[in-house]
């Protein structure tokens, strides 16, 4: 191989580490936020939008008379979820009915995960907000 292509080779190679270096450098503080909350509730509808912060896409479900639901670690009420709760387990009975839901007080977003954007709070009595998701 001639010097001129060996050393446009290596020189290659040492620019294209350097920059996977830096990047990784640049991203690695930042940790997907993976949590499930509670985005709105609608007591008139009796549904819950969920939002998966991983995907930055929301979900609308029903809670009916047959849902298990729970609060922290008690058996609980549709009237107990709150916005801004975090998901911890749910069950789809069909399509867009909750089965069970387990819900809690939601934990920090993960250190150097993108912050949330604030939503202007509704003025309806059943805090639902609007929901583009099907």
């Amino acid at each position: 191989m001639k010097p001129s292509r060996l050393f446009l080779t290596v020189t290659t190679l040492i620019l294209a580490f350097s920059l996977t270096v830096a990047v990784q450098t640049a991203t690695a503080g930042q940790a997907p936020d993976t949590r499930v909350l509670i985005e709105s509730v609608n007591t008139t509808a009796s549904t819950v939008v969920i939002k998966y912060m991983d995907k930055g896409t929301t979900q609308t479900y029903t809670i009916d008379g047959l849902t298990s639901i729970k609060v922290g670690d008690n058996t609980g009420t549709f009237a107990q979820i709150r916005a801004g709760m975090q998901v911890r387990d749910s069950v789809e009975r069909d399509d867009h009915t909750l089965d069970s839901i387990s819900v809690s007080a939601a934990d920090p977003a993960p250190k150097g995960a993108p912050k949330e954007k604030k939503q202007k709070s509704s003025s309806s009595s059943d805090s639902s907000s609007s929901d583009s998701s099907n």
